[in-house]
């Protein structure tokens, strides 16, 4: 049974998104899902009144923020990424773009749709 890892991308930059999903795309995965979020800081600032004057986080609780979540069967997808982002100048490395992580699954079930077929 092959190891399968839940590739989870959260991007602060809206301008990255369409070379962030080419770069998916062009590691194997075709079947990821984008979800629209908000994050901590700014939820709480805003959101409860008693953390409202606070501000705390703010700067870097940006108004654009996606979750990207796609399965993968390779253990350095993080490292192919990393190398596809370098020719459009993304750097996860640097303040504010995101962060990507991986998360070996246990178990999986079900297989996506291809939307290249």
């Amino acid at each position: 049974m092959e190891n399968n890892y839940l590739l989870i991308t959260i991007l602060n930059k809206e301008e990255y998104e369409e070379d962030i999903s080419s770069a998916l795309i062009e590691v194997g995965i075709t079947d990821a899902t984008m979800i629209d979020s908000e994050g901590l800081g700014k939820f709480l600032a805003e959101g409860i009144p008693i953390f409202a004057g606070f501000r705390f986080g703010l700067e870097s609780a940006k108004q654009y923020r996606k979750v990207i979540i796609g399965v993968t069967d390779d253990p350095n997808v993080i490292e192919e990424l990393i190398i596809i982002l370098k020719d459009s100048n993304i750097d996860f490395n640097e303040p504010g773009v995101g962060m990507m992580m991986t998360v070996n699954l246990e178990s999986l079930a079900g297989t996506p749709p291809e939307i290249f077929e």
